[in-house]
């Protein structure tokens, strides 16, 4: 076969090539210094953002506020050291951060899973293959109204990711009526992202989905001069809110109830010892669910042994008197757990907020007191419900 003079010419300047390509990484490897013309090649920060459910905005006196979870998730084998995370309008571009939580804000937000016990520094390092939870919780003045949907940005030690994106107004807000009525009622571990707040760090799995159907849950409690009883505190009779009335917060029909559970003892940490034992069947102790509607339902627990007077199936109107507080199932003190989820099943769905169609505030952590209109108490509020 004959060579023309170009394939020929072709032929010897890519024997040169080799050649000298040859040369070059024997140079490098005898000298021991790296080839720095070929940079290796690296995917992004392998961190994934996730918001299991998106929140939705609610007022309570002069700020909105935001509550959710952000799962952080180290998907390489190198730790990944957060600096700061920074919410970004999601509707504009190049614009400053909406709200910014820096690193000694983040200490406090972060949650290995697991249940690891770490130091404050060691809270900020997410290990290779690990997940962290971020509570969220953003606050706003009212005449500063949240974007419509806002992006995460987090910034880490060496690098930022700009990630998952959430709506601000994901669930209808529903107006109620109060739970009880009367004077003097605190919304202990009422929503806040408190590290001390059980409600706020409900978070469990259940059906292969993490949930937290206490997200905006309030335990109802009366007090007067900030205690919650006066005489005996293991007898039930001692605590003011016990045997008070709860009414129905909505028109709407029952779909669950729980009676016949006895009231615990009062105790708080190795002095609980419940009436029976803490199963799925008896951690809300007696118990009403009502189905609101639009696929929200409202749950009452621990509720006094023998004083349901609706059963499943009932229509309730809004104001009906229901049943009356006691101290069953999962309760160290009698109080009214009221929550509003996306499920007819005991903790299986998410917390959604609500607004209570009116009250007003004898004590609030501002000293701001006041009528309050189509707004949600807040932890450690003091309340008054018109009669």
């Amino acid at each position: 076969m004959k060579i023309s003079n170009r394939q020929a010419f072709f032929l010897m300047w890519l024997l040169f090539v080799m050649v000298q390509s040859q040369q070059l990484m024997a140079q490098a490897l005898s000298s021991g210094q790296p080839n720095t013309a070929v940079k290796p090649f690296s995917f992004p920060l392998q961190l994934e953002m996730r918001v299991p459910f998106d929140p939705t905005d609610f007022p309570s006196g002069s700020k909105s506020y935001l509550i959710y979870e952000l799962y952080l998730t180290n998907f390489s084998s190198s730790p990944i050291n957060l600096r700061r995370i920074e919410l970004m309008d999601a509707g504009k571009e190049n614009t400053r951060p909406f709200a910014t939580f820096e690193a000694a804000q983040l200490q406090t937000m972060l949650q290995p899973l697991g249940g690891m016990e770490l130091g404050p520094d060691e809270k900020l390092t997410i290990t290779g293959g690990k997940t962290v939870i971020v509570f969220m919780e953003l606050v706003s003045d009212k005449k500063k109204p949240f974007p419509i949907k806002l992006m995460h940005r987090v910034i880490t030690e060496t690098d930022s990711l700009d990630g998952v994106r959430i709506s601000t107004h994901n669930t209808n807000l529903k107006v109620l009526g109060p739970p009880v009525q009367g004077a003097s009622w605190i919304a202990a571990d009422g929503p806040s992202n408190d590290v001390d707040n059980h409600h706020r760090r409900g978070v469990v799995i259940l059906d292969g989905c993490s949930v937290d159907s206490r997200r905006y849950a309030i335990d109802w409690k009366k007090v007067k001069d900030s205690v919650s009883f006066s005489g005996d505190p293991r007898n039930v009779n001692s605590y003011f809110c016990y045997g008070e009335k709860v009414f129905a917060v909505a028109d709407g029909r029952v779909i669950r109830t729980k009676d016949g559970l006895p009231n615990n003892v009062p105790g708080h940490g190795k002095a609980f010892h419940p009436a029976v034992p803490l199963t799925f069947e008896t951690l809300a102790g007696n118990s009403i669910t009502i189905d609101l509607g639009n696929g929200q339902f409202a749950y009452y627990m621990h509720l006094q042994p023998g004083s349901l007077r609706v059963k499943p199936g009932d229509r309730v109107r809004k104001g009906q008197l229901l049943a009356c507080i006691g101290a069953s199932g999962d309760a160290r003190e009698p109080h009214l757990h009221f929550e509003l989820t996306t499920s007819p099943k005991l903790l299986f769905g998410e917390g959604i907020p609500y607004l209570i169609d009116r009250y007003s505030l004898n004590f609030q952590k501002d000293d701001s007191i006041g009528i309050r209109i189509h707004e949600l108490p807040t932890d450690k509020e003091i309340v008054d419900f018109g009669e």
